[in-house]
């Protein structure tokens, strides 16, 4: 565990759902999950809808093997339970459900065996649960109000504040913060209004010089960074309004957003440089890794080698109906899904 204090409160959960056509208005592609990536698992949990009850009134396994779905939580109220979060791999499944019942409103944590099909309470609150997997440690993590647990064993481990390492994300500023395979802690900062982005190791603080002209003055950071060596290396969404502070990431309106910029900063010498720029708000980037960058054009997704400029059709969308489409990495497979229908659209094996 990394020794070193940082204070933080998590002010958005990335868990917030952006929707939009095709080619058309509305809320932008998301990602949910960012890859490729090195995670080793065949299932990817969504929620879905039971009856005419709430929207997330039932939480499902899709195999990307078989394809199929598998029943995890199915709620007998649908209208009055919803699954708030989960967090789940090939063997178990820990998952949120809360219930409301007249402003005394209880929130439950489940674990689920897929092995063993056995389903037991971890923990009871009326206040704040959420459940997901930490980005620097990799474990299972629980916040609640009062105190944050790591899953260890089986059992809940509390975690000291001094030792949480999180991002920070807010209407007047983003702090994005990625830990390198040497411990070295990389705070990637940007303010509302001001031109400026930068990152900070060991109390030193550096102009992302890249971004110098990119016109963000209304824009923020992403949560989608990766580390590649020396190199911290993640999208930039530059919006066009912003009149009340930061847009989210992942919320952005499509009408808000001007362009996104796929930026790679060395954190030891302080160089920084556009890998990609896609210029207009009609192409997205929906992941990157090892020098390719993957792409949402209109209906398509590609693959394009940054280095000799050469693309990859790999997949093309149907353009039927009003699809929210989200964006899942789980490993080298792409997982789309459908949050208006609340189901897997496409499996891409990349």
């Amino acid at each position: 565990m990394l020794k070193k204090t940082i204070s933080i409160i998590c002010l958005i959960a990335f868990v917030l759902v952006g929707c939009n056509r095709i080619n058309s208005s509305g809320y932008v592609h998301y990602i949910h999950d960012f890859g490729p990536n090195d995670i080793e698992c065949n299932s990817f949990y969504h929620y879905t809808r039971v009856g005419k009850g709430l929207n997330q009134s039932g939480l499902q396994r899709y195999d990307l093997i078989t394809e199929k779905d598998q029943d995890i939580f199915v709620s007998e109220v649908p209208d009055e339970q919803m699954v708030t979060s989960y967090c789940g791999d090939d063997n178990e499944v820990y998952y949120v459900v809360i219930t409301y019942q007249d402003g005394d409103d209880e929130s439950v944590l489940y674990h689920y065996d897929l092995h063993s099909e056995a389903c037991e309470i971890m923990m009871t609150t009326e206040g704040y649960l959420d459940v997901s997997r930490d980005a620097v440690t990799n474990k299972i993590k629980i916040i609640t109000d009062a105190q944050n647990y790591y899953i260890e064993d089986g059992k809940l481990q509390q975690i000291e504040l001094s030792d949480e390492i999180i991002s920070e994300f807010s209407s007047s500023e983003d702090i994005v913060r990625r830990v390198a395979d040497d411990g070295t802690i990389i705070e990637l900062y940007k303010r509302y209004k001001q031109s400026e982005f930068s990152y900070n190791v060991d109390g030193i603080s550096h102009e992302i010089t890249a971004l110098s002209d990119c016109g963000g003055e209304k824009s923020g950071l992403s949560n989608f960074f990766v580390i590649e060596g020396d190199k911290v290396i993640g999208i930039v969404q530059i919006a066009k309004n912003g009149r009340n502070g930061i847009i989210p990431c992942n919320i952005i309106r499509y009408d808000d957003l001007k362009k996104e910029i796929l930026v790679s900063i060395d954190y030891k010498t302080g160089e920084s440089e556009i890998l990609y720029d896609t210029q207009k708000n009609t192409i997205r980037i929906v992941g990157y890794s090892n020098g390719n960058v993957y792409l949402l054009k209109g209906s398509k997704i590609i693959c394009k080698d940054l280095a000799d400029g050469s693309e990859k059709d790999i997949y093309s969308l149907s353009n039927k109906g009003n699809k929210q489409l989200s964006f899942s990495w789980v490993g080298s497979k792409l997982v789309v899904f459908d949050e208006y229908n609340l189901q897997v659209v496409a499996n891409i094996q990349t």
